[in-house]
C-alpha cells in the first residue's frame, strides 16, 4: 500500500480506484443516534472483522461494531451515532476523496459524480 499523504487539514486523503466496485444493497440500512437495532452474526472473515448484521423495523444491513452499545444478551444494541450502509460504486481510475477509514472499508466521496458511499480498502490505492 502506498504512504497515505494528507490533502488538507480535515484529514481528507485523495485515492484512485485500482479495480471496479459495485454496490451490493441497493436499499442500504440507515441508522439513527439512540435506535435500538436487533442483533445477527458477526463477520467471521479476517479481512472484515468489526462488522455484525444489524436490523432495525425496515432493513438489514452490515454494521460497524464500533458504533454500537452491545446490550449483556449481546441480542440488541443501542446506535451511539448516525450511520448509512451506503456503498459507492467505482470503475478504475476513478479518483475519490477517502473522509473516514473503518474496518477494511473507507467512507469517501466520487470526484467524478458528488455521490457518497462506502468502498472497500482493497479496491483502492492512496495518491
Amino acid at each position: 500500500m502506498s504512504k497515505l499523504v494528507l490533502t488538507n487539514s480535515i484529514n481528507m486523503l485523495k485515492a484512485v480506484a485500482i479495480s471496479n466496485y459495485s454496490s451490493q444493497y441497493q436499499d442500504p440500512i440507515v441508522l439513527k443516534k439512540g435506535e435500538t437495532v436487533h442483533l445477527g452474526q458477526e463477520e467471521s472473515e479476517e479481512k472484515w472483522k468489526g462488522w455484525i448484521w444489524a436490523e432495525n423495523e425496515t432493513h438489514g444491513g452490515w454494521v460497524p461494531i464500533q458504533i454500537l452499545k452491545i446490550d449483556q444478551s449481546k441480542l440488541t444494541a443501542q446506535v451511539l451515532e448516525d450511520y448509512s450502509a451506503k456503498e459507492l460504486d467505482v470503475e478504475k481510475g476513478d479518483t475519490i476523496t477517502v473522509s473516514q477509514q473503518l474496518n477494511g472499508w473507507l467512507w469517501s466521496k466520487s470526484n467524478k459524480s458528488n455521490d457518497v458511499g462506502w468502498v472497500p480498502e482493497e479496491n483502492i490505492q492512496y495518491l
